[in-house]
């Protein structure tokens, strides 16, 4: 038998013999399940079940930024069971990644680029130089690049990702598979995670991360989106449990893939109390990290540099096999959304986020989720690595939501009940 009753100003005691998973960690996990899926049933790929299930997704973000907060506890806690249960997860993991990308060769541009581009910096030279192609392996009918960049079966681009990037897969190339350094990247966001929150949040966050969003699929075609997973969940870490780190990891997020701009409004979030110094201080700090990271390629070949990683980005052209509604549009006959209103639907919900959540570590990663759900559904590209990383935002939403002082506490409990904690839920709501 169970009942269920508010505790009013509860002591660490009350709380120490129980877990705590607030309504936005809920609303998130449900729309990381049903953003993964969508991928599971479509891989990335323009599929009308997708589409409906990533609005879904759309739906439980809004709730869980817009919802009041809301923090249940569940009369379970232990730590020691917990702990193994993660430590089994991540060691199954692992083995099954190995196995996994040792039978899994894909024939994607995206590994050509990394391969190239990790052995062109190894032996000093530019992996974003003017100069720099790469082979073509799709066919014109395909339309994948640009008009104007495939001459003679190369493409006239550098590396089109940032320098963190090819220093990241530097580990797995020299391992022979680029693709083992994203796996890295997937194991330590798992650590984070759980490092940040080792309890029930953290394990669910945890599995959720490492198999819902489709990761197995992601880690095969070796698509940069676990590090960018990996440095949000370290700039929510230390957020949560180091201020002091959070430019360090906010700027190395920054500088994981150019869409990771989308969180600079967003990183309000990230601090208690805003006043515009702190706010601004932060990204000036987060700006000089990112700086340190870029700058030397930039200095290298600044046009080449702006070309890989810019230019070459604004003439790629609609993709209709996108799971995206542009693509849904084009593929009917209609036009697809243009770019403005692109940017108006994502104004509109970064200014939702910054309206309605809470100022807290776990509010800025859901919310980070479904402004980049937005952007994306209703896109020109959207595919599978888009999707992961805004599965893998929303996780990180559920693993920091623990109890929050300015909400409403439930508590679950046992009847008869095994701790002192039920005489202050027992109690009447004014004393």
């Amino acid at each position: 038998m169970s009942a269920l009753a508010s505790m009013e100003n509860p002591t660490p005691a009350d709380l120490r013999d129980y877990s705590s998973v607030n309504l936005m960690g809920l609303l998130c996990a449900g729309a990381v399940l049903a953003l993964g899926f969508a991928l599971q049933i479509s891989h990335g790929f323009l599929n009308r079940k997708a589409l409906l299930a990533v609005t879904v997704s759309i739906a439980f973000g809004v709730l869980a930024v817009v919802l009041p907060r809301v923090t249940f506890l569940l009369p379970v806690h232990r730590p020691v069971a917990i702990r193994r249960a993660f430590l089994l997860l991540l060691v199954g993991y692992f083995a099954i990644g190995i196995g996994y990308l040792r039978i899994r060769h894909r024939s994607i541009d995206v590994l050509i680029m990394e391969d190239d581009s990790a052995h062109a910096l190894l032996h000093g030279s530019d992996p974003y130089g003017r100069d720099v192609t790469h082979q073509d392996i799709y066919s014109p009918e395909q339309r994948i690049y640009g008009p104007g960049t495939e001459v003679n079966g190369r493409v006239r681009v550098g590396f089109p990702y940032p320098p963190l990037t090819i220093v990241w897969t530097i580990p797995g190339y020299l391992l022979g598979d680029v693709r083992y350094s994203f796996l890295l990247a997937v194991i330590l966001t798992a650590l984070l995670i759980f490092s940040g929150e080792p309890d029930l949040n953290g394990l669910l966050s945890a599995a959720l991360v490492l198999f819902v969003p489709d990761t197995l699929f992601v880690l095969g075609f070796g698509w940069t989106e676990p590090l960018m997973v990996m440095t949000l969940a370290a700039t929510v870490f230390t957020a949560k449990k180091y201020p002091k780190w959070l430019p360090v990891a906010l700027g190395l997020f920054l500088s994981s893939k150019q869409y990771a701009l989308l969180a600079v409004p967003l990183a309000v979030l990230l601090l208690p109390r805003f006043s515009w110094k702190s706010y601004l201080w932060l990204l000036v700090k987060a700006g000089a990290v990112a700086a340190a990271v870029n700058l030397p390629f930039v200095l290298w070949d600044p046009q080449g540099f702006w070309w890989s990683l810019v230019g070459f980005r604004l003439i790629v052209p609609l993709r209709l096999d996108a799971l995206s509604f542009s693509a849904l549009l084009a593929v009917h006959g209609y036009r697809e959304i243009p770019q403005w209103g692109v940017a108006l639907i994502v104004i509109a919900g970064i200014v939702l986020t910054l309206i309605k959540a809470p100022r807290t570590p776990a509010a800025f990663a859901a919310s980070l989720g479904l402004v980049s759900l937005l952007f994306f559904v209703f896109n020109i590209a959207a595919f599978c690595n888009y999707y992961f990383f805004c599965g893998g935002a929303l996780c990180l939403g559920l693993s920091s939501a623990g109890y929050d002082k300015r909400g409403t506490l439930l508590a679950l409990v046992k009847w008869p009940p095994a701790t002192p904690a039920y005489q202050a839920m027992a109690a009447p709501a004014n004393g």
